[in-house]
């Protein structure tokens, strides 16, 4: 019989986390521990033999919570407080390590691992989410239908109860002052983050949603992969209050008002993603893409869509699937990468097909 492996997930006491337990135990190779900040809580929500206490900014915390570890999924963000303590104990100590960030920012800093994790057969994978792993996923879906792609449009429109509705409304504050890169008819131009309004259509039950540019790995991934000339990204709340309360705030932010999200306004935001009358609980995700065929110019949208709460399905499925493919198959590779190029479609869409999630081309 073959010996369980040992999955370190870090997270918190919400249902992105839950999900992605569930998911890696009902898996017979896998024994999946739970690493939480307060022991006592832990305990008491996943019981004694499945939590251990792991404080991220702790090296010994971690180093004693990965021992005998074969790898580490990490969900306790803010990522942007660019805290790489974890991935660099398992770059040190040959633990394979996953997390879903997901921009520019986080990712830049987390090169700086890669000789570590080389020499210790550690490989270190970031965007395990829906961005850039599954946008990537339905882009080459549709690659095969241009002869060029010039252009590519990405959305992410959280659900109600969702957990990107604040995680956003913290990321977008973080980076609104500063300068972010955007590829648009073949030159890098500079942009903001939360700024050039757009509706975005997406099939039903989730209908129009009102969008903003993001900083995603996909702005950087597309270029590169594609050859696309243009590529925006766009995160979509599940409310129009939502996306006005996080307006106004990036505005108070590029004035100097605040520096982070008040707490009056990080209730508003809590209200608004779970109080009935607010939101919407379907999302999803879309790509849409731009190109030429036969001298022709195409476009080609396809989109997931899930209904009743799911939307986070979307972003848990990388990780999961990522790290059942690592047990099962081995890891042949070291070092430090987005998790584009590591996952087919059939290994993201197996952890969805139970989640009421459908894929819609038009």
């Amino acid at each position: 019989m073959m010996q369980k492996k040992k999955i370190l997930l870090l997270g918190e006491y919400g249902a992105f986390t839950r999900r992605i337990h569930l998911a890696l135990s009902r898996s017979p190779d896998i024994e999946c521990v739970i690493g939480v900040a307060d022991a006592r809580r832990a305990r008491s929500q996943w019981g004694p033999d499945r939590a251990l206490v792991a404080v991220l900014g702790d090296p010994h915390s971690i180093q004693g919570a990965i021992k005998d570890v074969f790898a580490v999924v990490n969900t306790r963000g803010p990522f942007l407080d660019r805290n790489y303590t974890v991935a660099e104990q398992c770059a040190e100590r040959g633990v394979h390590y996953v997390d879903p960030a997901d921009t520019n920012e986080y990712v830049s800093g987390l090169g700086r691992l890669t000789r570590k994790a080389e020499k210790s057969g550690s490989l270190i994978v970031t965007g395990a989410a829906a961005a850039p792993a599954v946008s990537t996923l339905l882009v080459d879906m549709l690659a095969p239908e241009f002869d060029r792609i010039r252009e590519i449009h990405a959305c992410l429109a959280p659900g109600k109860n969702d957990y990107r509705d604040r995680a956003t409304a913290h990321a977008i504050l973080r980076y609104s002052d500063h300068a972010l890169r955007m590829k648009e008819k073949g030159r890098w131009h500079e942009f903001k983050g939360w700024t050039r309004p757009r509706t975005v259509y997406f099939p039903a039950p989730v209908g129009r949603r009102r969008s903003y540019v993001c900083d995603m790995l996909d702005l950087d991934i597309f270029p590169k992969r594609y050859g696309a000339q243009t590529v925006t990204f766009r995160t979509a709340l599940s409310s129009r209050a939502s996306n006005s309360v996080l307006s106004f705030c990036r505005w108070l932010r590029n004035r100097g008002m605040i520096r982070n999200l008040p707490s009056p306004m990080l209730t508003l935001l809590y209200a608004f993603s779970t109080l009935p009358g607010f939101g919407d609980p379907n999302g999803g995700l879309g790509v849409e893409v731009h190109g030429d065929k036969g001298g022709e110019r195409v476009t080609r949208s396809i989109f997931l869509v899930a209904r009743a709460g799911n939307a986070s399905a979307i972003a848990a499925a990388p990780s999961v699937a990522l790290v059942k493919k690592w047990v099962r198959e081995g890891v042949s590779a070291t070092g430090v990468t987005p998790c584009v190029g590591l996952l087919e479609w059939s290994d993201v869409c197996g952890e969805l097909l139970e989640q009421d999630i459908v894929l819609v081309r038009t």
